[in-house]
């Protein structure tokens, strides 16, 4: 056989074995993954505090530490591959019981729960970045035992967090990099022990600086969502990182149930519709909300983005399925459930003792004795008080060195929605055995300042005169307010009562260090940030809008105040006198629809279509407050038309209703933009009376009724709003002369 002829041979036999079939090879079996995450807990760790969630069969019980741990225990089991994340707000916290100890009890039961990943939230902000820090490390700040660093319920002292806080959009602009860790990356096994990285991108509030106790002055910067999303997804895919979840403290709304997704709508939707295509879950936190959604991404491919809830209501569950080859994600078999925190579980014994425990401490503490003091430090909201110029003389001292703002004078507001200061200091006996005449309490002193950031600003002297003006709002918005601002013990003034709002203070008989106001320099003010970030809300709108250079001090209100009384062992009386009142009968205002009778509020009742909560019923349309609202109900959200109905108690004679929309101008949610007003004469059968549109400004609205227009009932529908919401702060209604 010639060569050539073996050589084809040899090739034809080499082609039959290429195309012979190769043993089958056994495909791997795809890894699941389970993401449990909860999202503004608060610090509500005891479970007496009778929340509840709707379902579809009606309100469920809901909440409480143990009860939280009972759960995730239940969905753990069987799951090799499980984490816990969070998406925010998690430690700092109302209740007294944990904010009295520094929310070291949250983070004591957050450990206990076995928390792998959590976000930095606008309230782990409260007390500025290092704050957050010594949540982690465990540092102490202030005075250890009163201020911090308690012993946790194994008698250890705090160590901080076992797991990290991130926000891949916080930006430090000295370095222009991530303030926190962007991300974390951990890992499951395949098949065979294969490893596959799981990458978990944190994302805070964009927001954040303008929370009026997370206030800004941390220098760094706040990226939108999808721009801190999309880098830190690129950097985990060039660390060969495909599987990919974002937790993010921002949120959105929906018209369903707990585990329905209707009408979706917010900031968190319109990032996931935005976010890179490599992302495969998106956990959402801040706005309280409930819901659980299938969004597409910008390749159109459906992934979850869901939000549990606040105070430990819900979990919200995430199932991955990985194909071990690629490491990615198998997005048509993901699945995601937003289970209940039922009461009808054993609650877990470990977390109960912990919960129990610091009850327990906080019922003793409130007996510590911390000062005395010689008489009443009264409190009032329309007139100088000597717990008002104790508050102010305090602010001013702390914010008066250099570093914190090196402040000229202090003005601090009463109660006024957020608690600056609420209440007073009585000198007489409480109900406590280890109370005495005279003896200040931890417990008594606790609620009488707030948790409001001092904060120092510049003001022009015409500005600060225009702020004091501000005390008196003309009844013509729909809203009054007389509150009283306290001065520090440096400022005197007067004014006087028979001229108009807006022209009761001689600025020359302003006072400061014994010397008159100067319009034209600037004067460096300590106030509080409620009122620098939402003063117009609150009938303030120069400090909001005029003010320059913030400074915030280390400290809140309420570490200050405690901190005096425990450092002195009587309190001076800071006494009375600082303004004076000159007595007088201000003459009448028309207002800016000229002259209108209104019926007395007091003589109204409301009912509404649907309310947030008890303290955004109707009624807080009707009593006079600029800084209460009626809202409609967002928790499920209701969704427009909504409508609050007014009894005038008997049929009236009507010209017109004034719409006082709600005051926080930067937040639009809730302002009616287009309106049906309807009247009836037996509340059952309503006829149209007029239609028409408002504009988007906190500016009170006119809508006038035709001639001979008579009703009982009055009835504003929202036909559309701020957010798919709607709100009033007042609602008067203009009797025909």
């Amino acid at each position: 056989m010639k060569a050539s002829t073996k050589t084809l041979i040899a090739v034809l036999a080499a082609a039959a074995l290429f195309l012979l079939p190769l043993p089958a090879q056994a495909e791997e079996e795809p890894v699941t993954v389970q993401v449990l995450g909860i999202t503004d807990l608060h610090g509500y760790l005891d479970p007496a505090h009778n929340q509840k969630v709707t379902g579809p069969n009606g309100a469920i019980d809901v909440g409480g530490a143990g009860y939280l741990k009972a759960h995730l225990d239940r969905l753990r089991a069987g799951q090799p591959n499980s984490f816990l994340i969070g998406s925010g707000d998690q430690f700092s916290g109302w209740p007294d019981y944990t904010q009295a100890f520094a929310n070291e009890p949250t983070i004591e039961v957050l450990n206990a729960l076995g928390m792998d990943f959590d976000v930095a939230g606008n309230h782990e902000f409260d007390r500025e970045f290092p704050f957050l820090q010594r949540m982690m490390s465990g540092e102490c700040y202030g005075k250890p035992g009163f201020d911090s660093c308690f012993p946790d319920s194994t008698g250890q002292p705090f160590a901080g967090t076992d797991y990290g806080y991130h926000a891949a959009n916080i930006i430090d602009p000295a370095t222009n990099r991530s303030a926190l860790p962007p991300y974390w990356i951990s890992e499951v096994r395949g098949p065979g022990g294969k490893i596959i990285p799981i990458g978990f991108i944190g994302l805070t509030l964009p927001g954040t600086p303008e929370e009026s106790l997370s206030i800004g002055g941390s220098g760094f910067e706040f990226e939108d969502l999808v721009a801190g999303a999309d880098r830190a997804a690129e950097q985990l895919q060039a660390k060969g990182v495909e599987t990919i979840v974002v937790s993010a403290h921002d949120g959105g709304q929906h018209s369903g149930l707990y585990n329905e997704c209707k009408n979706p709508n917010g900031s968190l939707f319109d990032a996931a519709r935005k976010m890179s295509p490599a992302i495969d879950a998106i956990f959402g936190g801040h706005w309280h909300t409930q819901f659980n959604c299938m969004i597409p991404d910008p390749n159109g491919n459906p992934r979850p983005v869901i939000e549990a809830g606040d105070n430990a209501k819900l979990i919200g569950e995430v199932q991955l399925t990985i194909d071990p080859a690629t490491g990615d994600v198998i997005r048509d078999a993901t699945k995601a459930t937003n289970h209940p925190v039922t009461k009808d579980v054993t609650p877990d014994a470990g977390i109960t003792k912990i919960v129990d425990y610091w009850l327990a401490k906080w019922k003793v503490r409130q007996d510590d004795p911390l000062s005395s003091i010689t008489r009443d430090l009264e409190f009032s909201t329309t007139q100088e008080s000597r717990i008002m110029n104790l508050a102010a003389d305090l602010y001013l001292a702390e914010a008066k060195h250099r570093r914190h703002g090196n402040a000229d004078l202090a003005l601090v507001p009463p109660d006024i929605g957020v608690d600056v200061v609420p209440q007073g200091l009585a000198y007489a006996p409480g109900t406590s055995p280890a109370d005495a005449p005279g003896r200040v309490l931890y417990g008594e002193a606790w609620p009488v300042v707030g948790i409001s950031p001092i904060t120092t600003i510049s003001l022009t002297g015409a500005e600060l005169d225009q702020v004091l003006e501000e005390q008196w709002l003309p009844p013509a918005y729909g809203c009054s307010r007389s509150t009283a601002l306290a001065v520090s013990g440096n400022v005197s003034y007067s004014y006087d009562e028979g001229k108009p709002p807006g022209q009761r203070i001689d600025p020359a008989k302003v006072l400061i260090n014994g010397e008159p106001l100067r319009a034209q320099r600037t004067y460096r003010v300590a106030t509080t940030s409620v009122l620098v970030l939402h003063g117009r809300q609150y009938g303030y709108p120069t400090i909001e809008e005029q003010h320059q250079d913030l400074v915030r001090a280390p400290r809140m209100g309420q570490d200050v105040f405690l901190n005096h009384l425990r450092t002195h062992a009587q309190v001076t009386d800071p006494g009375v006198g600082r303004v004076t009142r000159v007595p007088g009968t201000p003459p009448p205002v028309d207002g800016p629809f000229g002259p209108l009778k209104f019926l007395p509020q007091k003589e109204i009742t409301a009912t509404a279509t649907s309310q947030g909560n008890a303290a955004h019923g109707p009624a807080s349309a009707l009593d006079g407050k600029c800084s209460t609202m009626w809202h409609s109900a967002w928790a499920p959200h209701a969704p427009m038309p909504q409508s609050i109905t007014l009894d005038l108690g008997q049929p009236r004679a009507i010209e017109a209703l004034v719409y006082t929309p709600r005051q926080d101008g930067a937040v639009p949610n809730g302002r009616i933009s287009e309106y049906r007003i309807e009247g009836s004469a037996d509340g059952q059968t309503f006829t149209e009376i007029t239609t028409g549109t408002w504009d988007g400004t906190i500016d009170a609205k006119l809508a006038r009724f035709p001639a001979g227009t008579q009703a009982r009932y009055v009835r504003l529908v929202g036909v559309a709003g701020g957010a798919d919401y709607a709100a009033a702060t007042e609602l008067n209604i203009a009797l025909t002369p």
